[in-house]
């Protein structure tokens, strides 16, 4: 089984969409947990209809944690404690899932111990090509849909994520979590499309946009 982790605060208008891309996996043997970081919006009340629905329809529903606000990297790190199935993979509650997602990724990983997938750019923002910092090169920026590691695209064995401790909380937590398990010496693949739908921009105030703006301003 596939334990798909959900970190959510605040988005209302999306959650329901990146919960129907679950359901519609080609891949059906998989949990969805959701770990609700505190939000203050509609999100609790949409959550609370789309479990009303799917049990209604005799579909599998989400299974919602709701916590204190602590954070994407508490959020996160609960869902791998809680996960249930022996893969595990990540969505953004503002983004979504093709439909062969999982069975890409699964088929992707192989005997391996994680996978990174490839994500198709959806650019919500004003801006026609926006840029981020560049992780690995400090001072330089990159543009979005040139980067390569991010929450949503990393999948793997749960053991191997739980192992190295999680998500830390430093900025760019997917990408550290990435490099630790390169450096760990764990095999990888990375899958041969994207089947990850990644909305830049939807959500106004976005992280990566505000630490380059920081970042800007500190130079």
């Amino acid at each position: 089984m596939i334990t798909v982790i959900t970190a959510t605060y605040n988005h209302a208008p999306f959650i329901r969409g990146a919960i129907d891309s679950v359901r519609a996996q080609t891949f059906q043997d998989w949990e969805h947990l959701i770990i609700d970081d505190g939000s203050t919006d509609a999100t609790p009340a949409v959550l609370a209809e789309a479990c009303r629905d799917a049990a209604a329809s005799g579909r599998p529903a989400p299974r919602v944690i709701r916590t204190p606000n602590r954070g994407v990297q508490a959020a996160l790190n609960l869902g791998l404690a809680e996960a249930g199935g022996e893969l595990v993979a990540f969505l953004d509650s503002d983004d979504e899932y093709c439909p062969d997602h999982l069975e890409l990724l699964r088929e992707t990983l192989g005997d391996r111990d994680f996978a990174l997938g490839r994500f198709q750019f959806i650019n919500c923002s004003s801006d026609p090509r926006p840029m981020v910092k560049d992780f690995y090169h400090p001072g330089q920026e990159i543009a979005v849909e040139a980067t390569e590691v991010g929450t949503g695209v990393l999948f793997g064995r749960t053991g191997t994520f739980r192992q190295l401790g999680g998500f830390r909380p430093v900025k760019w937590c997917d990408t550290d979590l990435f490099n630790r398990m390169l450096a760990a010496g764990h095999t990888w693949a990375r899958a041969p499309r994207p089947s990850y739908r990644y909305f830049f921009g939807r959500v106004p105030n976005n992280l990566a946009i505000r630490e380059l703006a920081e970042d800007r301003l500190s130079r």
